[in-house]
């Protein structure tokens, strides 16, 4: 393969030439897709060495972002985590999310909007049982922030460009305007993007070692852990030069590994070659919305891509998503319409980890809602011991928790499910993700299923269950009838030999490229 970058392309390369393995099977026609994905990723990619907190698996996440976006304060927090106490949900951690420093780039709280922080924590803890905050940082350093004014910083520690300066970037806190103000925005009148901040260069050691001093200085101000955005090379300035970055991957490298430094809590967006680390990665932001477009029909495939690369501690980003929809006139975002927040808790509920902004009391809700989503939180409480054990058994075997359909067999229906999943060898989990349906199709694969739903009914199989009933409240969910846990915790597209074939073949060049 060769490149058609143009000299004007945003990062240097040093060959136009891509050197690339392709894998196969020496007798395709008998091993499993199971086998042959675990033999190619042995030679290609990694297996996490550590498991992630288990208080994160175990409880939600609260996190500020989609509920306040930019206007928490002390007295909204609070208020928010006394709602979170009086409806008897689970926390392991509130996360205060965008605006709580006071710029961008400089590490002091905002004592405008928390005017007495070390007050604040204790009343967290004392009255509402909530001893861990996390909070969100990124690289970003804003050009008229203390750090972004100070000439010495500003060469140290930002990203350089070809010609050794160090230009504005822009990320999406920065303002974007209309060519045109008098016109609407539309294809005769692009946004204009206004560069408004600095990237902090995580390959240089100096960097990491000053931005480090200043997430420990927080730390000692209460906050347990951090949430760290961005870290992709797309927000990188054009023709950018990085102190250590063979290639534009180096950059998310780097970043994930500084911010692997800070514990196992820790939820990190992106990262290359990364896969050992022991953080959640998290799913980049959802919109509010059903379809494949960034909505709830992405959270599935996206799980399953992350434990097929080997970054097994997936964190579905928020239930419900962030707000925003198809109404491009949407700056702050709304909640998601009742249906669709209760099919995404459902989706979210036996994934690795979940993730709360929009309460299930939320004004816009009737009371079904939040009743709905306690009945999946105990859904998972029945599973959590199972949930926890595959997770300790994925670091042992280096094999996922969350795994595809065509992990338990090679059929071809199983090849094209992506709308249901495994957890570990003994749970089938198929949620509605479309708007409307109240009955669903469920493969199983060999053996027999105990329904999650109706635990006298047994069904044997590899088989698919024709419309099972899947009113508002139900989540489909089936597990093996000898588990040690129970209890306890469409036409195919490959329709020949050949077809599978075409698919492993896509899918190593798949973990190779993105790994």
């Amino acid at each position: 393969l060769q490149s058609k970058l143009d000299e004007d392309s945003s990062f240097l390369l040093r060959n136009n030439f891509l050197e690339y393995t392709l894998a196969v099977p020496k007798e395709w026609e008998k091993i499993s897709l199971k086998d042959f994905h675990q033999e190619c990723f042995e030679l290609f990619l990694a297996a996490p060495t550590a498991h992630p907190s288990l208080e994160i698996i175990n409880k939600p996440i609260w996190s500020t972002w989609a509920n306040f976006w930019k206007a928490v304060d002390q007295d909204g927090l609070l208020e928010y985590a006394k709602q979170i106490s009086d409806n008897n949900m689970p926390i392991s951690q509130l996360e205060l999310d965008d605006m709580w420093t006071v710029s961008y780039g400089d590490y002091q709280i905002d004592k405008r909007k928390f005017s007495n922080f070390p007050e604040m924590l204790k009343k967290l803890e004392n009255e509402f049982g909530i001893k861990r905050l996390s909070a969100w940082v990124h690289p970003f350093v804003d050009a008229d922030s203390e750090v972004g004014k100070n000439p010495e910083l500003r060469n140290k520690l930002f990203v350089k460009n070809r010609d050794g300066d160090v230009p504005l970037v822009w990320w999406w806190d920065c303002p974007v305007k209309p060519r045109d103000p008098s016109k609407p925005v539309g294809p005769t009148n692009p946004d204009i993007k206004e560069p408004c901040s600095y990237v902090l260069d995580v390959t240089n050691p100096e960097t990491r070692e000053w931005w480090y001093k200043q997430l420990e200085a927080m730390k000692a101000e209460g906050i347990c852990t951090f949430k760290f955005d961005a870290g992709e090379a797309n927000w990188l300035p054009h023709n950018y030069v990085l102190y250590d970055g063979a290639y534009p991957n180096s950059y998310g490298k780097h970043y994930a590994h500084f911010a692997s430094r800070f514990g196992s809590a820790v939820e990190n967006r992106y990262g290359s070659g990364t896969q050992q680390t022991n953080f959640f990665t998290r799913t980049i932001d959802r919109n509010s919305y059903w379809d494949k477009d960034g909505g709830l029909s992405t959270l599935i495939p996206w799980a399953l891509q992350s434990s097929l690369h080997g970054y097994y501690w997936n964190l579905p980003d928020m239930i419900g998503g962030n707000g925003l929809n198809h109404n491009e006139s949407n700056i702050r975002g709304e909640p998601p319409e009742e249906e669709l927040y209760i099919r995404w808790t459902q989706a979210n509920t036996l994934l690795l980890a979940m993730q709360f902004s929009y309460p299930p009391w939320h004004s816009k809700y009737g009371g079904e809602v939040l009743n709905i989503v306690k009945k999946s939180l105990e859904i998972r409480k029945k599973w959590m011991h199972y949930l926890i054990k595959n997770v300790r058994k994925s670091v042992e075997e280096k094999v996922p928790v969350i795994r595809p359909m065509w992990w338990a067999s090679d059929d071809n229906e199983a090849l094209t499910i992506d709308d249901q999943f495994m957890v570990g060898s003994d749970l089938v989990v198929a949620p509605v993700i479309k708007s409307g349906q109240k009955a669903r199709n469920v493969y199983l694969p060999e053996g027999n299923w105990r329904n999650g739903n109706n635990v006298s009914e047994v069904v044997k199989g590899p088989t698919t269950i024709k419309d099972y009933p899947s009113p508002l409240d139900v989540l489909p969910h089936f597990y093996r009838t000898d588990s040690d846990d129970s209890g306890n915790g469409s036409s195919s597209i490959f329709g020949s030999s050949m077809g599978l074939f075409s698919l492993i073949i896509s899918i190593i060049i798949s973990l190779y490229f993105l790994n």
